[in-house]
Order: structure tokens, then sequence, then C-alpha cells
């Protein structure tokens, strides 16, 4: 697609609808026009009903999303929050902003209740109601998006962020990845995102969001994607936005060590050059440092260094750390904390070796492979090993699932990636894990990685033996997929 050029065109492609309509002279209202006034019986009009139980359901909505949806967009639910909804403050949010929570939280009910027994004539309006507010706040986000005015606005990005993240839990392969490329254009339209951070460092939570899903999107997908390259490179200047900004994953389900997520956005970069020639040298010598900077990372250190976290600060600027070990609360705890770096870090050196080296096509792998990983397949049993030893307990009992299970849902996919077909107790164990992670949060995206997992499962079955499914191979052609 041709550089946009205006603000107009760039903004067609966000996924909102088949047509962006853009306001003309003809219709713009003229400061000095004249109108009609209204008829005396439009002025007042006595409540109705419908207006009482759309007042309802917003309200019980509201308070459903901030009790039982937003701790899991935390990584402890005992930490401050700020995805809260104040209702105190509820005309201060953009009503399209609130459509989509009171909507996501309807869907969120239907989901954790399972069908119900007896279909009222009070549960189907119930469910018409939800499935028309989302309607009305898609309609309203098109509205913001046809105004030069405010299609790049604080409230148009919130709701478009809000969208990616509610639909990363509603299904990883519904529209999540139109609103991560809205939500990118505004972000490249605004001067990027340390500007925005830089004007108004309260979009700090919303935005750790949009920089999680960009790069944990960009692994579960071809090298060839059409996206793959402005995300690769748009992350490669993430950690430049401001000083420890990756850190901030840590109070989020996704609570990547920010040397590993930096790790992750490298190896999303060697992909995308993997098959460009003129840059075998420079992909060669950087699979050799991303995988030596994953192996040199210590999960104890970081353990020890996160111990006294406190997640997100009260001002929900940034995030903090107590001042004295009785103030601490850690994540998850002291030793849970180094076992969820450690995953990570397994995680992740699966991920580059499969993707940087088994994957690749150079004849001596010798040259893509630091001094301390000599050899592949002895590194790549070892990190399956720490994965399985230590997420095997996490889903033993449904406390612990809950509470660290959602937590690394990344790990346990590329474990699972890297399961045998054949090994028909071990792909048990992933498909109960996220059935089971998806009853309890209420939510349909882990069912995503079941799907994922069985259809690779099915083409490694096709496979001459000793052969598995490239990565690359695998993820090409098939639906924009997110661990989520």
């Amino acid at each position: 697609m041709a550089a946009p050029t205006s603000i107009e065109s760039s903004l067609e492609c966000l996924g909102y609808g088949a047509e962006v309509l853009w306001g003309t002279d003809d219709t713009d209202v003229v400061p000095n026009q004249q109108l009609e006034p209204p008829p005396p019986e439009a002025i007042v009009q006595s409540p109705t009903p419908s207006l009482y139980r759309r007042a309802q359901m917003i309200f019980e909505g509201l308070d459903y999303f901030n009790k039982l949806i937003s701790p899991n967009v935390v990584s402890d639910a005992s930490h401050f929050n700020p995805y809260i909804v104040n209702l105190k403050r509820l005309e201060s949010f953009p009503d399209h902003y609130v459509k989509v929570l009171v909507a996501t939280a309807g869907f969120h009910r239907l989901m954790t209740a399972g069908p119900e027994p007896t279909f009222s004539s009070a549960l189907i309006q119930r469910d018409i109601d939800i499935f028309a507010l989302r309607s009305e706040a898609l309609g309203a986000l098109n509205d913001q998006l046809a105004h030069p005015s405010t299609q790049t606005s604080d409230a148009t990005l919130l709701t478009v962020v809000a969208l990616l993240i509610t639909s990363m839990q509603s299904s990883a392969h519904t529209e999540w990845r139109a609103h991560l490329e809205g939500a990118r254009r505004i972000i490249q339209l605004r001067g990027g995102l340390k500007k925005i951070i830089r004007d108004n460092p309260y979009f700090k939570p919303i935005l750790i969001y949009f920089v999680m899903a960009d790069v944990m999107g960009a692994t579960t997908c071809s090298s060839k994607h059409p996206k793959m390259s402005v995300s690769s490179l748009m992350a490669l200047k993430y950690w430049e936005i401001e000083p420890n900004i990756l850190r901030l994953l840590a109070a989020t389900p996704n609570p990547c060590p920010e040397e590993i997520f930096q790790s992750i956005i490298l190896v999303n970069y060697l992909r995308t050059i993997a098959r460009n020639e003129k840059l075998r040298k420079r992909r060669q010598s950087g699979t050799r440092m991303v995988l030596a900077k994953i192996l040199r990372f210590s999960p104890t250190e970081y353990a020890a260094r996160m111990h006294n976290f406190t997640g997100w600060k009260t001002n929900g600027k940034d995030v903090g750390f107590a001042n004295s070990p009785d103030e601490s609360q850690p994540l998850p705890s002291g030793s849970q904390g180094g076992a969820v770096a450690a995953v990570y870090r397994a995680a992740a050196l699966i991920y580059g070796l499969r993707t940087l080296v088994v994957d690749a096509e150079d004849d001596d792998t010798t040259l893509l492979l630091p001094d301390e990983a000599a050899n592949v397949a002895a590194l790549r049993e070892e990190a399956c090993q720490t994965l399985a030893d230590t997420l095997t307990p996490v889903f033993s009992d449904q406390d612990t699932m809950y509470r660290i299970g959602k937590l690394v849902m990344w790990p346990l996919f590329i474990l699972g990636m890297e399961v045998h077909h054949r090994d028909l107790a071990r792909r048990k164990f992933f498909v109960d894990g996220f059935a089971m992670l998806s009853r309890t949060m209420g939510v349909l995206g882990p069912v995503g990685a079941i799907d994922e997992l069985t259809h690779k499962w099915a083409l490694d079955s096709e496979r001459a033996e000793g052969s598995r499914v490239a990565w690359d191979d695998y993820f090409e052609g098939r639906p924009d997929y997110i661990v989520f």
C-alpha cells in the first residue's frame, strides 16, 4: 500500500467497517446556520422502561467489569489496579469506551455462566442489548475516526486499545489484528509512543498493552506476514521510550522480564531478515548475540530484584517497589517470581533456537550459536524440561492455576509447539490446562491455543518420521493468532 497522503486516507484501513464516511462542506453544520427548533414534545420526555434497562445495564456491567474482569488484566489482584472504572467519575470517560467495557462484561458473564437452563424473554433481551451496545460503540468510534479533529484523540486511542484488549480476551482469532494496526496508525500520526507518554504519562497502563500485543503477536505469525516488518522495526525502539519502560510488563498478565522481552523483540526482527542474503552476516551475528543474552539472564537475580515489586503506583503513571520487606507484595511471590522468570527465559530460548537456528537454511549452525551453546538439541531439551517441571505444578490445583497460570500462557504455548505429536499424555496436559484457564478466567482466548496446538500436532503427524513443520511454514496462511 502506498504511503498515505493525508490523515483521511491513512485511517481507512482500521478495520471498523467497510467504509469510513468523511464529512463534506455540504454535510457539516455551518457555525452561523439557523436551525429549526425542536417540537415541544421532543424537549422533555418521560423515562421509559428501555432507558431504565439501559442505565441498569451500564452500571451493573461496569461493576461486573471492575470485580471480575479488571483483576485479570493485572499480574497480582492485590496490587493497585489502574483499569478499574471509577463510577463516581463516569462522566469523564468517553461514552463509546464505557460501552465497550459494558459489552465486554456482558460477554464475560455469558461465558462464565454457560448455557442458560431456560431462555426467558428477559435473558434474550439482555443478550440483544449487549450486542446492540457493542454495535453502538463501534459506530461511535467510526464517527470519531471520520472527523480530523477527533480521529487521533486520547478518547479514540483509548477506545481502540480497549477493543484490542477485549478482543484478545474474547477470542484470539477475532479482530484483534485490526485494532492493533488501528492503534499503531494513530500512534504514528501522533508522533510515536515516546511523545504520547511524555505528553500524558497516565496513558502508560493502556499503551503497555499495545506494546505487549505488538511483540507477542509477532511471535505467532509467519515472518512473511505483511505487518511483521513494520511491527519488528517499531518494536526495536520500544526500550528507548524512557528508562525501564518495559518493566511495566511485570504489572500485566504477561510479566515477561525486561531483558527477555528485549530478546524476543530481537528474535522477531532477525526472523524478518532471514531471507535477505545481503543481511546474512548481520542475522548470524545477531542470532549469536540474542541467544547469548537469553542464556546469561539469571532468573534468580531477577527474582531478587523484583522481590519488593508492588505493581502500579496509585497514580497509574509507573510501577513501584516497597521501601521495606514488610511493605512488599512480590510478583507473584519470592520463589514464584523466579519460577515465572525461568519459564519465560526457557520459552524465549526455545523460540529463538527454533526460528533462528533449527529452521534456518544455514548449513553450519555453529555460525549461529554463542560459545556457551554448542549443542542445539541439548539446549532445547533442557529448556523444555525446565518448562515442563515448572509448569506442571502450576496446573495441579485450581488456586495456583488461576493465580499463576494466566501469567505463563505464552511459555505454555511455546512448550506445546515442541511436544511430539505421539506424546498423548503431554498433549492432554496442554488441552486440559488451556481449557481450565478459559473456564476459570471466563474468556475464550486460551481456547485458541488448543486449536492452534491441535492443528500443529496434526500437521506434524503427516510429516516424515523425524521431521516437523517449520515455524514459518506452520503460521503462513493461518488466521492471525496471539497468545493472551
